[in-house]
């Protein structure tokens, strides 16, 4: 639906307002009434699949009407006034307005606000209050030129929402007046003020959200790759290459043609997602759910059977759009620090004969931290300049310029078959992957430049793949580099609680065969097969032949893809108390090189899942597992199993000493009861005061009135101490279904009791005594704890 039928449309109903006298409730209704229809004419248009861009701005063209009439109207009441102008600014004022945004106003005043006329001030409100009385959400200033000028150099969120200004109604003379001004002292004259607040507004915001694009729930304005981002790009190309027009920055070099389109694309993508929020939830909405996810799919007819692909198809589209904008912006703020002298403010001569940090070498250049190529044809020269030259970056410590990340995305095809079976580009890639602490940058670089997918293809396949588990917050790609950047952190990590892992990193032997099993331990993800570490494991089998890699080193690779969630999982799923257990871990880690390795891989993987996967619980119970594992493989499981029950036998004689005499039944009782784990992490004294607390308890229940009993019905079960649902103490905690002979407590017979031993009063079930008078073991027990 063009405009101009808005237009005519709005000539139809909403000329009369103005002429006919109507009272503020009736034109409120007129108002309602074309808001309603013209609303539901451009839902039709979203429906049918029209672009985000152009939705949005029909939308923002409806409320122009709107704006324009209320505000003539309300001035129509006031001839003779002083000149004011009603300008859009923010989101409103760049002319896009989604269907639940805000409609940011500024009423622009000839004179200071606190001399504003009474006749004027009344139409400022009269048009406020039938805005909001129509349902919109209205953020308004009133300011003359100056107090818009001293606003906006205190406060950058000001600066930028006025840069994005356009009249709707008023005084244009006015409003020109203050457009020269706002552009000379606010832009103009502060231009590496205004950069450093755009790059700072950067900052937060990615550390905000995680840093990354590739979040489960993204932040349709805010995330990284978002439409601010969108929004700080123009900013910066308005204020230092003066125009906003994209083509205008392909016409410069500043933009490729396919990044212009891929821009477009991306934005009007994010737009009609919004869009789809807005009108789904009938709020503004921005975040990207779980939920509002199976929603999109459904709205923007994804076709698959199954939802979770459709999802996946979905989030894959947004990821690559909000990626193309991340990187994108990313470019121009590159381009205006090398173009511009913004953040050198202070230009020494060139006479001066100073150093110059510059070097040439194998085809390229670098200067100030930027790699840049020393003519367009060094890739048709040598094609494994494509590789070498992260080999370069990360010597170097430095970046691609934006001129080397055009070319390398120009000579893509030349990565074949024949570049990734080539033996120097397999040393180079080795080389990369051996320096400790600064690989995960240099593959993070690689995957940017679209090399890494493509040189390794196995990883290339995780490209914006969705994990479909909760408790990953990011995507495959995404997640595999943040393990690879964890552990490349520990080499300068100065955290006492890091030193376990920081030094099993420093004295790793292979760093290169570990740093490709990170690479390639989620690869089977993209298999669709019902266990990703088969697939895994079959494409890491895959990338060891491509890569020439045999002998241990391969079997290194293979054991930590294969096993890369073994030690997780017999932490947190097992009774890692059983010695059996450990027998079992240990069986598969075979000797400690491997267990160590296994230790820092699950750290590595852990940290990079989400914040909270590495947990001080989830830490404890895998550190227990690696200590009763590594003193497994030291002892062997006689001598493990002998000096557990050594371990044990001493524990209790030390709580038998810190006991009366009396007690010593007790405290025999308890060491044969309570599960094997109770005993790890406690002492003499905390087990002899829970002796002494389960007695007392015991004897306070005992001297309880007891309710009358009934005679058991016909195959009814009585509890009794033996049966399954006697009543235990609070102390009292199952044991494990599979336990070492050594380490069981003896099994008893259910058929009868035991006549020989009377049992203690922790683990006697009080319903079991027929009356306070009955004589039996446990009341002789609770007689001598009451006396002592």
């Amino acid at each position: 639906m063009p405009p101009d039928f808005l237009l005519d449309h709005a000539r139809a109903d909403l000329e009369p307002v103005r002429h006919n006298g109507l009272s503020r409730s009736e034109r409120l209704v007129v108002y309602k009434d074309f808001i309603e229809r013209e609303e539901a004419r451009i839902r039709e248009r979203h429906d049918a699949g029209d672009g985000g861009c152009e939705v949005a701005s029909l939308h923002a063209r409806l409320i122009d009407i709107v704006i324009e009439s209320l505000f003539n109207t309300a001035l129509f009441k006031c001839p003779g006034a002083d000149p004011i102008a009603l300008v859009a600014n923010g989101g409103y004022g760049r002319g896009l307005l989604n269907p639940s945004s805000d409609v940011d106003l500024l009423f622009l005043l000839s004179k200071p606000s606190n001399k504003l006329p009474k006749d004027l001030g009344g139409a400022v409100e009269e048009v406020l209050y039938l805005l909001w009385d129509c349902g919109f959400r209205v953020g308004h200033a009133t300011r003359s030129i100056p107090e818009c000028i001293r606003a906006a150099r205190s406060d950058p969120i000001i600066r930028t929402s006025l840069f994005d200004d356009r009249l709707l109604a008023g005084h244009s003379e006015l409003f020109a007046k203050f457009k020269q001004r706002f552009r000379q002292e606010c832009i103009d004259k502060d231009r590496a003020t205004f950069f450093k607040e755009r790059r700072e507004d950067i900052r937060q915001r990615y550390r905000k959200h995680s840093s990354t694009v590739f979040l489960q729930e993204p932040n349709l304005k805010e995330s990284p790759g978002g439409m601010r981002d969108y929004h700080n790009l123009l900013w910066i190309s308005d204020a230092l290459f003066q125009t906003r027009d994209l083509r205008v920055l392909q016409k410069h070099g500043r933009l490729s043609s396919g990044a212009v389109e891929e821009l477009e694309d991306a934005f009007d993508f994010l737009h009609r997602l919004r869009n789809a929020l807005h009108y789904h939830t009938g709020r503004a909405t921005d975040i990207l759910t779980l939920r509002l996810q199976g929603v999109v799919v459904d709205l923007f007819e994804y076709q698959h059977p199954a939802l979770l692909r459709r999802i996946e198809n979905l989030m894959r589209d947004y990821y690559r759009h909000a990626r193309n904008i991340h990187q994108y912006t990313h470019s121009i703020f590159e381009i205006a620090e090398i173009e511009t002298d913004i953040t050198k403010p202070v230009r020494l001569p060139a006479w001066l004969p100073l150093p110059r940090k510059t070097e040439s070498f194998d085809g390229f250049t670098t200067a100030n931290g930027r790699l840049e190529a020393a003519g367009p044809d060094i890739f048709d020269e040598d094609p494994a300049r494509l590789l070498r030259l992260f080999l370069h970056c990360q010597q170097r410590a430095a970046t691609p310029a934006p001129s080397l990340r055009k070319l390398i995305k120009a000579n893509w095809q030349r990565i074949d078959k024949s570049f990734c079976y080539a033996k120097s580009n397999r040393e180079t890639f080795r080389t990369i992957l051996e320096h400790k602490g600064q690989v995960g940058q240099i593959l993070r670089l690689m995957h940017r430049c679209g090399v890494l997918g493509r040189y390794i293809p196995e990883f290339g396949a995780l490209d914006c793949l969705v994990q479909h588990e909760f408790f990953h917050r990011y995507t495959a790609d995404e997640h595999t580099l943040r393990c690879i950047e964890e552990l490349d952190a520990l080499l300068d990590s100065d955290k006492p609680p890091e030193q376990r892992y920081r030094q099993l990193f420093i004295d790793m032997e292979d760093p290169y065969a570990f740093y490709l099993a990170l690479l390639l331990h989620d690869s089977g993800r993209a298999e669709n097969v019902r266990q990703h570490i088969d697939g895994s494991a079959h494409l890491a089998n895959r990338v060891c032949r491509r890569l020439q890699i045999s002998g241990g080193r391969r079997r290194l690779i293979m054991f930590l893809v294969d096993h890369h969630l073994t030690l997780w999982r017999y932490s947190t799923q097992k009774n890692i108390d059983d010695p059996d257990v450990v027998a079992g871990f240990a069986a598969q880690m075979k000797e400690r090189r491997l267990l160590d390795s296994l230790l820092l891989f699950t750290f590595a993987d852990s940290r990079g899942t989400n914040e909270e996967a590495w947990s001080p619980w989830k830490e404890t119970l895998i550190l227990q597992l690696y200590r009763s594992t590594l003193s497994f493989l030291k002892q062997g499981y006689t001598a493990y199993d002998h000096a557990f029950r050594l371990e044990l036998k001493t524990l209790q004689r030390k709580v038998t000493r810190l006991l009366p005499e009396h007690y010593a039944r007790l405290a025999e009782e308890h060491f044969a009861r309570m599960p094997k784990r109770y005993f790890r992490f406690r002492d003499a004294r905390s087990v002899s005061t829970h002796i002494r607390a389960v007695c007392n308890t015991s004897t306070a229940a005992a001297a309880a009135p007891t309710p009358p009993s009934r005679p058991p019905s016909s195959g009814s079960n009585t509890p009794t101490r033996d049966t399954p649902n006697s009543l235990s103490s609070p102390m009292t905690a199952p044991s494990s279904s599979k336990r070492s002979p050594a380490l069981s407590p003896p099994t008893r017979s259910t058929s009868s009791p035991p006549t020989s031993t009377p049992a203690p009063t922790a683990w006697c079930s009080t319903s079991s005594v027929s009356s306070p008078s009955t004589s039996s073991p446990c009341r002789a027990e609770r007689a001598r704890c009451r006396s002592s």
